[in-house]
């Protein structure tokens, strides 16, 4: 229990701010839903359910930018609330139309809005914890409390989901409202700044002052901080990384295990799971004092050797590996996604988070897209297992790249603090 001590002191609009996430994520697979429901129900074959897929994917990028830009102009709160709302309105109107391509349409318009809401939710966040510690525990609660969610919803749908798809649909549709109830009446955008600031008045004037102005341009923004800027670009190759588990590893647990790799991709799964659930508040434990980009190179590191150690499976074709490979990168996937924002969010204002958590997602989005095609290059052109070796030196590409911007800020804060002392000194 003293590890579960490292989220003490949060301000209770976080926990209810990730509690919300935690329901609402419980209905947060409509990605997998489409597939599921256009091949299953309505018996479409696997390549047009796949264009739904590729669409609900594609439309996903606008959304992050849309939604990270409508936060900053409209705040936070507002675009969760409203992206929750119409979710559930488009969900719960699926069951109305049960059995029709209607549906397959519906639900991309489910993950268009439910994209709307990722920046928001981050900014918030952000917004609400006031230092980097702070705000380390809370993306951290969020993580941990977003994938106890991911486990439980589909394994509950999946007895309903052939024969009362209807109560599925309705089931999502009522989590989101419940999560955007509890945003609504217990999530109090200014309160943490209120307890934290003397003049909290004087702050929330300036607040209303700034969301009434309309947004600068955020390509000056990028311009005037260019390691922000080489940040979310380097970013790209996280997301390339993490793919790698929905698309490679089921090839290679095919590839090794024959019939059996759909068992074994199964495993991989819940081993990942489980690690998730229970290492993730001892990694925050363990690497409070670590600083983001520290914590990011190191994920990178467990990236690759996790990955990597897949190699030797062209060797020793033993599950074994695959177990302790699996624990190995979830603890770079913990170290990394808990720490990505928090670079982003005490070098940027608090007028601008949105947009830049958008911009880091829709690069996020264009890792997930091209990975698989990039990587399916690769597997063409060499084996299968040469692959491992080519995402164990993207990842320590990975990790100098953070550990090279580490230093270059380091060596900068030290030049900014030597200046007065030299100027003192010359008088």
């Amino acid at each position: 229990m003293s590890l579960f001590k490292t989220y003490a002191g949060l301000s209770r609009d976080i926990y209810y701010l990730c509690l919300a996430r935690t329901i609402n994520s419980t209905g947060d697979f409509v990605f997998s839903l489409i597939t599921l429901v256009l091949t299953l129900q309505m018996g479409m074959n696997v390549v047009s359910a796949g264009i739904f897929v590729s669409m609900a994917a594609l439309i996903s990028g606008p959304g992050v930018l849309l939604g990270g830009y409508l936060s900053d102009l409209m705040g936070k709160k507002t675009i969760i609330v409203i992206g929750q709302l119409l979710s559930a309105i488009m969900i719960i109107s699926c069951s109305f139309w049960s059995g029709t391509i209607t549906v397959g349409y519906l639900l991309i318009a489910v993950m268009f809005f439910i994209s709307i809401t990722r920046p928001a939710y981050n900014a918030l966040i952000i917004q609400l914890c006031t230092e980097e510690k702070e705000r380390k525990s809370a993306f951290s609660l969020m993580y941990l409390g977003a994938n106890l969610g991911i486990a439980i919803g589909p394994l509950i749908a999946g007895f309903f989901i052939k024969d009362h798809v209807n109560i599925v649909f309705i089931s999502i549709g009522t989590v989101f409202l419940i999560s955007t109830f509890i945003i609504i009446n217990q999530v109090k955008i200014g309160t943490r700044k209120e307890l934290a600031s003397t003049s909290s008045e004087h702050a929330g004037q300036q607040e209303q002052q700034r969301s009434s102005q309309p947004p600068s341009p955020l390509f000056r923004l990028l311009l005037k901080n260019p390691l922000v800027a080489f940040f979310i670009v380097v970013s790209f190759l996280n997301y390339f990384i993490y793919m790698q588990y929905s698309f490679s590893l089921p090839l290679q647990m095919n590839h090794s295990f024959g019939e059996n790799g759909a068992a074994y991709y199964g495993s991989v799964m819940t081993i990942n799971a489980i690690s998730v659930i229970i290492l993730t508040t001892v990694i925050l434990s363990a690497t409070r004092k670590l600083t983001a980009l520290n914590s990011i190179a190191t994920g990178a590191l467990f990236y690759g050797i996790g990955f990597g150690a897949l190699n030797l499976l062209g060797t020793f074709p033993h599950f074994s590996i695959v177990a302790l490979s699996t624990v190995l990168w979830t603890i770079g996937e913990i170290l990394v996604q808990t720490n990505i924002n928090l670079y982003i969010a005490s070098r940027v204002p608090d007028t601008h988070q949105g947009r830049f958590n958008g911009l880091l997602l829709f690069v996020g989005c264009l890792g997930y897209t091209l990975s698989p095609y990039l990587t399916g290059i690769f597997i063409k052109s060499m084996d299968m297992e040469s692959v491992w070796i080519i995402i164990l030196a993207v990842s320590l590409f990975y990790a100098l790249s953070m550990i090279i911007l580490w230093y270059i800020e380091k060596s900068s804060t030290r030049r900014n603090e030597m200046k007065p002392l030299d100027h003192s000194k010359s008088i």
